[in-house]
């Protein structure tokens, strides 16, 4: 009789078993991710709404929010915590890009999606460099002046403008992608409802969809200035975070607004914290 032949194990199947070993601690590096996330949420839309108020201007921007964490009292100690997780976040975005443990459905979304964690992560890694940055400088550049000399350089090589205008875009879409999680809510099924009471779970959903639509548009915002500085060709046009809020605040009823999307931003805060918590990381 004929034995059945033993499947060799794959390269592939070795880091997976590897995966699988270290899931659990990947899972709390996670979560720590989330909640680092959410205290810069909540101090960007602290600044945002102090901005608002017109009594001080601050620059409502991850940088910014990061530079006035490091004023604080500790604040050496507290930007080193925040700085770990934020490499948590950008940790845990490079191991959905690469192992898929959110089983994210096998089609044309799965690889769209393992690319965005990977631009996430590459985000997230920028801002943990940034916070070592300020550690040692105790000085934020504004992101507005980052972006524009970001942009200039594009301008400058072959295609830029055609580059600056996908990457406007990008940000649009972005942005029309969070808008439509939070009006249909979809952002809920990230969330473990047997795990929750029925207000915590009915509040996550007010908190979130107000997050993620003054998020989504603040998105647009940045959009559509890439879009006019490719257009234009002049990368003064070029807009950061804090350069799109501001330009908020000076729109009919502006400080109204801003001060909207500053709570919209805090709300979104409020949401990384529930996430940090009852999150789904592995589709369980």
């Amino acid at each position: 009789m004929k034995q059945p032949f033993v499947k060799k194990e794959t390269y592939k199947d070795k880091i997976n078993h590897h995966f699988e070993s270290f899931r659990p601690w990947i899972h709390r590096l996670a979560r720590i991710g989330y909640l680092s996330k959410g205290i810069v949420y909540v101090v960007i839309g602290i600044l945002a709404l102090i901005t608002s108020t017109g009594t001080h201007l601050n620059e409502a921007s991850s940088q910014g929010a990061l530079y006035t964490i490091a004023q604080q009292p500790f604040g050496p100690f507290l930007l080193i915590v925040l700085a770990v997780g934020l490499s948590a976040y950008a940790f845990w975005q490079l191991t959905k890009a690469v192992f898929d443990p959110e089983c994210v459905n096998h089609s044309w979304k799965r690889w769209f999606s393992r690319l965005s964690y990977l631009f996430i992560a590459g985000v997230y890694t920028a801002m943990c460099i940034s916070a070592l940055r300020i550690l040692f400088r105790a000085r934020a550049e504004p992101s507005d002046k980052t972006y524009q000399t970001l942009s200039a350089q594009m301008l400058a090589q072959p295609f830029g403008q055609l580059l600056i205008a996908i990457a406007g875009l990008v940000f649009g879409i972005i942005g029309v992608v969070f808008l439509f999680r939070a009006l249909s809510r979809k952002f809920k099924k990230d969330l473990k409802k047997n795990e929750m009471n029925k207000e915590e779970w009915r509040w996550s959903g007010y908190i979130g969809t107000f997050g993620m639509t003054a998020r989504a548009f603040v998105f647009m915002i940045i959009a559509f200035f890439l879009i006019r500085t490719a257009i234009l060709a002049n990368p003064e046009e070029t807009k950061g975070l804090d350069g799109a809020l501001l330009e908020l605040a000076a729109q009919p009823f502006g400080p109204v607004l801003l001060a909207i999307v500053a709570l919209g931003f805090i709300a979104y805060g409020v949401y990384m914290f529930a996430s940090a918590r009852y999150r789904r990381l592995n589709n369980q």
